[in-house]
């Protein structure tokens, strides 16, 4: 069975490269991307060099935990370090966001930045503003349009190549 994925991207160390490195990952593997623009923001929480982030799209037959386990492991290969505290500054950073219409407490899935940070629900909203949010009745871009987070998110120019 086929199921729609969105994947927030992030880094703040060595972002673009990350970021870049993360697409070409994604489109080796799955097929039909959808790429958000890039979004700039201040790191939260901790003292550290801003974030690059974005939303892609895709679908794909991979289960969750499957999908869940490749994005660790592509993570690590591009030098993401959890042996520190969170939040912290970090390289190459990919989260599930939604998955399907899946609601999972236990797999964090819709994941909770969705509504709580702007830099995860603005480039949503960019990649699939008509898509109802997953237990809801209202569509991304209305949470977006609704929302009131005060995170300022400032499209960054990184081009990415097919």
């Amino acid at each position: 069975m086929t199921v729609q994925v969105h994947l927030g991207l992030g880094a703040n160390i060595e972002p673009e490269q990350c970021l870049r490195a993360a697409v070409k990952l994604l489109r080796e593997t799955f097929v039909n991307l959808q790429l958000s623009p890039v979004y700039q923001t201040q790191a939260v929480g901790i003292n550290g060099p801003d974030f690059l982030n974005m939303v892609v799209s895709f679908s794909t037959c991979m289960p969750l935990a499957e999908l869940q386990a490749w994005i660790k492991l592509m993570e690590t290969k591009h030098g993401r370090d959890r042996s520190e505290p969170q939040p912290s500054c970090h390289r190459l950073d990919m989260d599930v966001l939604l998955y399907g219409n899946l609601i999972s407490e236990a797999d964090r899935v819709p994941r909770s930045d969705v509504l709580e940070r702007a830099y995860v629900l603005r480039p949503l909203a960019d990649v699939a503003p008509d898509l109802v949010y997953p237990g809801g009745q209202k569509t991304i871009s209305q949470l977006w349009q609704a929302s009131q987070l005060g995170q300022v998110t400032e499209v960054f120019a990184l081009g990415f190549t097919s």
